[in-house]
């Protein structure tokens, strides 16, 4: 198994336990398919990460298209399941509203994380 996917399921981990104490904290909990939302945005991290990472032969120039064409859809696909799940559940949870779009820019530092360790892999952390 790959780094990445290690690194994801620990950070997803983290995610999940953290809603967890938050709903056994609060008056208001994130309801059940707040659950599944995230779960679904770690799928779709991994699957965009195969996607653009999955064939280590690919032309630089191609891997950078395909970069920016699965950062795109990993936004279209994560409003569509939010635009959806709004609709479909009722009355609308702003808990679950702000626990899917937090993950979601969580998610999205780590990925941004994880490209710049593939770009500078020797860089130390401070430059002598």
């Amino acid at each position: 198994m790959n780094t990445y996917y290690k690194r994801l399921i620990v950070f997803s981990a983290i995610i999940f336990v953290g809603m967890y104490v938050y709903n056994t904290l609060s008056k208001e909990a994130i309801p059940n398919y707040g659950f599944l939302g995230v779960l679904f945005l770690v799928g779709l991290s991994g699957f965009i990460h195969y996607y653009i990472y999955g064939n280590e032969k690919s032309d630089p120039k191609r891997t950078i298209r395909r970069m920016m064409l699965g950062s795109m859809l990993r936004m279209l696909a994560a409003i569509f399941f939010l635009a959806i799940s709004l609709f479909a559940f009722r009355p609308m949870s702003i808990p679950f509203v702000i626990s899917y779009t937090g993950s979601f820019f969580l998610l999205m530092v780590f990925e941004i994380s994880q490209i710049r360790r593939k770009l500078r892999p020797d860089f130390n952390g401070r430059s002598k």
